[in-house]
């Protein structure tokens, strides 16, 4: 008996391959809540800086 070898894969054909090993189910809820929570302290320091708050300071005409 052979041993099996698998073929190289021929991108881009084979490109979808590479979701039945890495599952989008694990890693993508906790990658957007990782996003959401470095989206909002960005927004937060933001937003209580006075430098950087448009709605805090007067505008000088």
């Amino acid at each position: 008996m052979s041993e099996y070898r698998p073929s190289r894969p021929s991108n881009p054909r084979d490109d979808w391959k590479l979701w039945l090993v890495v599952n989008p189910g694990t890693w993508l809820i906790p990658l957007l809540i990782t996003f959401l929570a470095t989206a909002l302290i960005v927004h937060s320091f933001v937003f209580t800086h006075e430098a950087y708050n448009p709605l805090t300071y007067e505008v000088s005409e």
